[in-house]
Formats: structure tokens, sequence, C-alpha cells
């Protein structure tokens, strides 16, 4: 996530490519808009990985930081961002 012009765009890198958009923050929940996806040329595995990614960025994210670790909750899944 970065800013840009005053505004949150948020970049995620998956193998088949990038993914961006804006994004906003009220409170816990991140929010992204609409969704660019960069040009991909993937196998099977990794475009549903993909897709699973686009889904995830388009509901509401609940953010939550405890013992060092982010996590974000979108529906049902998570993602888990731990420094290394």
């Amino acid at each position: 996530m970065q800013s840009v012009g005053g505004s949150f765009q948020l970049t995620v890198t998956t193998t088949c490519g990038p993914l961006s958009g804006p994004a906003t923050r009220t409170g816990t929940v991140l929010t992204v808009g609409d969704i660019a996806v960069g040009a991909s040329a993937c196998a099977e595995l990794a475009a549903s990985q993909q897709q699973w990614v686009l889904a995830f960025l388009k509901k509401p994210i609940d953010m939550a930081y405890n013992n060092g670790t982010l996590t974000w909750t979108s529906g049902t899944d998570s993602l888990a961002f731990k420094p290394k």
C-alpha cells in the first residue's frame, strides 16, 4: 500500500501478474475500489489463485494487528503477514 497524491493505492503481485486499485481505510476496515489486472499468462492453478485474491480484495477487509502479525480477514478467509 502506498500513498499517491494523498490517496491510498494497493498493489498486489501474484504469480500471474500485478493487481492494483484505490483503497480507503475506515477504522480497521480496508476497502479496495476498482481493481486493475495487469497482463497475465499463467497456468490453471496460478489463475485460480489469482481469482481467489481478486475475490478476497473485492470484499471489505477487516485488519487486526496482534503480537507482530497483521491479519486481514475478508468474509471467511484471512491472510496473515509476519515480518521476516
